[in-house]
């Protein structure tokens, strides 16, 4: 009887310990191409819906005068399930966030940061937390999430 009441109390503590560690954490990283330093440059997740870009509050990476080729940022957990991109912008206003009046200087890579709530949530191959889903080959990154390049707007 007491071996059923400690593996029923270890269920307990497994089931609500979903709670207490959060949705599984990640970071994305990839290649940064035709940027030029000291333009006051910031990096950030942003909500991406309907072709629209949206501030979400989480705080940016700044990359200014550090731009050497690459980057790896911790995504946030604190945020709604869906569909985010990584930006690379110009902090207008010197607060470091994206806000509404900051330019967006990297350009559309086709790929998509999916925060999925349960497996194949959005799209078909995403699974529980961050993921990388490529809208051109529909290929779903679960694991590990790299190769999110980010190139210049006005880059070749």
């Amino acid at each position: 009887m007491n071996k059923m009441l400690a593996i029923a109390a270890l269920g307990t503590v497994a089931l609500s310990s979903c709670s207490v560690f959060g949705t599984r954490s990640a970071a994305v990283s990839g290649q940064l191409q035709g940027f030029s330093p000291n333009q006051n440059l910031g990096l950030a997740v942003v909500g991406f819906n309907n072709g629209q870009y949206t501030a979400d509050g989480t705080q940016p990476q700044l990359i200014d005068k550090f731009l050497t080729g690459g980057y790896t940022l911790t995504l946030p957990r604190n945020v709604p399930y869906g569909t985010y991109r990584v930006i690379v912008f110009r902090d207008a206003n010197n607060d470091g966030r994206f806000n509404t009046g900051d330019v967006v200087l990297s350009r559309d890579n086709g790929k998509l940061l999916v925060y999925a709530g349960r497996d194949n949530d959005f799209f078909s191959g995403t699974k529980y937390g961050w993921n990388i889903y490529n809208t051109a080959t529909r290929e779903v990154q679960t694991t590990i999430l790299n190769n999110y390049d980010l190139q210049a707007v006005g880059a070749q």
